[in-house]
């Protein structure tokens, strides 16, 4: 017996079809477009012997899909050993049908000696409905069993150094504040693959201890959301649009027509990704994720106040650097000397720079004919071309402090030097001829483009 509502059921099917004809002969029913397909590269902490750890690799589409995608996956040896550093596989990965994500997990084989960072290869293919984004991805063994006790000696050259008359290094200032959205790791992403040397990022504590990107002490100006960081969670910092208020070219202004924003509701899957990221690209991240995500990049931390009072919050990015075995590829920064010193008490082998207090009286001790003494606990300095920068200075009395004489006495000590924040063409131009080692700016494209432009023919027309 037929159902009674089969007669209606198959009219509209029939509708259906013939709505999807591509001419009066023809029944066509055109697939979806394939999604992009993105398996991001990842580091994990090695472990110890015998202990069960996995490297795992998240797997995003851009798009959902009405038929599941597979991902043929396999490893491949690097500098990582199979068999001794982690477990040579292969297999399949599936993303569900309407599902955004999985992830693709290898095996490690962890011990206790103090080694650099072993990396190995996955290769992906998958099926006709997804088209990945890159098919060789780095998977890095990171080593976690650097003895952080004894203290820096700094090392002769200091690589944040550049060699006399090169170029210097550029810094992306929270991933590019005015190019990209600032402290995001689309913004991370986009700077390493145009060719930054640095990535720069803030790191506050949230009411539930986790360490998060993101530059001010509230999260009104960059996110959706309202509240200090430290009175947040993570789960609720997650749920916010780390894109919400960016403007290309423009930073974060509040008052532009909606269609300015035009990364707005990608974090919270408004709108697709774009091809080589996921929805959570635009979240506010943490520190673990960054450092899982960019293991080959320089990246500079900066430390905040310990706003909770409870002390931790050194310690706890101390042991998530040393967790990730960065440390002498890191510069732990901070312009408050406090939180600097309890850094430098707990992990007194990371690279930092000279703080605020320390450094403005190691400048006044290098004017004119002075010099600077030798600071053998850091590798650089980070400061600005002159004190209007620098809002604890009083507006009657401003300095430059970027000036031949200062590069030369720092360097006559091997401390780098590092310059913020930087935005005019004119201005890093000035810097080059200083020769200065870093400039840290909001505008890390145009920077690269100068960079990438020979000596003789740069300038600012």
């Amino acid at each position: 017996m037929v159902p009674p509502h089969r007669p209606l059921f198959a009219a509209v099917a029939a509708a259906a079809l013939l709505a999807a004809c591509s001419d009066g002969d023809t029944l066509l029913i055109e697939p979806p477009p394939p999604s992009s397909l993105t398996v991001f590269p990842t580091a994990a902490p090695e472990g110890l012997p015998g202990e069960l750890r996995t490297l795992s690799f998240k797997v995003a589409l851009g798009s959902t899909q009405p038929r599941d995608v597979v991902v043929n996956w396999r490893t491949e040896a690097g500098t990582a050993t199979p068999g001794e550093d982690y477990y040579d596989a292969s297999g399949e990965a599936v993303i569900a049908a309407g599902e955004l994500e999985t992830a693709i997990e290898v095996e490690l084989l962890g011990d206790a000696l103090p080694e650099a960072a072993e990396t190995f290869h996955l290769r992906v293919s998958t099926t006709a409905n997804a088209a990945p984004t890159a098919t060789s991805l780095l998977g890095t063994i990171a080593n976690d069993d650097v003895d952080c006790s004894a203290p820096y000696t700094k090392a002769d050259p200091n690589r944040w150094r550049v060699a006399p008359g090169a170029d210097p290094l550029n810094y992306a200032h929270r991933g590019g504040v005015i190019d990209f959205p600032e402290n995001t790791l689309f913004a991370y992403g986009e700077v390493a693959a145009l060719g930054a040397d640095v990535l720069e990022m803030d790191v506050y504590q949230t009411a539930d201890n986790e360490l998060v990107i993101l530059h001010d002490l509230d999260v009104d100006r960059t996110t959706d959301g309202t509240g200090n960081v430290v009175d947040l969670t993570l789960a609720e910092l997650k749920a916010l649009d780390a894109a919400y208020w960016f403007v290309p070219g423009e930073g974060t202004p509040h008052d532009r027509p909606e269609s300015d924003y035009v990364y707005r509701g990608i974090a919270t899957g408004d709108k697709p990704p774009p091809p080589g990221y996921s929805h959570a690209d635009f979240q506010v991240p943490t520190l673990r994720e960054a450092l899982e995500r960019f293991a080959p990049y320089l990246i500079n931390v900066e430390l905040k106040p310990d706003l909770d009072g409870e002390g931790d919050y050194e310690r706890l990015i101390a042991d998530e650097l040393l967790r990730f075995g960065r440390v002498d590829d890191v510069i732990a920064a901070s312009f408050v000397d406090a939180a600097a010193n309890r850094f430098k008490e707990v992990a007194p082998c990371i690279h930092t720079s000279v703080p605020l207090d320390q450094g403005t009286g190691l400048v006044l001790a290098g004017l004119g004919d002075g010099t600077i003494p030798p600071v053998p606990e850091h590798v650089a300095f980070q400061v600005p071309p002159d004190t209007s920068q620098i809002s604890q200075v009083p507006d009657d009395f401003q300095l430059e402090v970027v000036t031949e004489d200062f590069v030369a006495d720092a360097h006559a000590v091997n401390l780098a030097v590092q310059v913020w924040t930087v935005n005019s063409c004119e201005e890093m131009l000035r810097m080059m001829a200083l020769g200065v080692d870093a400039i840290m700016t909001d505008r890390p494209v145009l920077l690269e483009e100068l960079l990438n432009t020979p000596p003789a023919e740069r300038s600012c027309d």
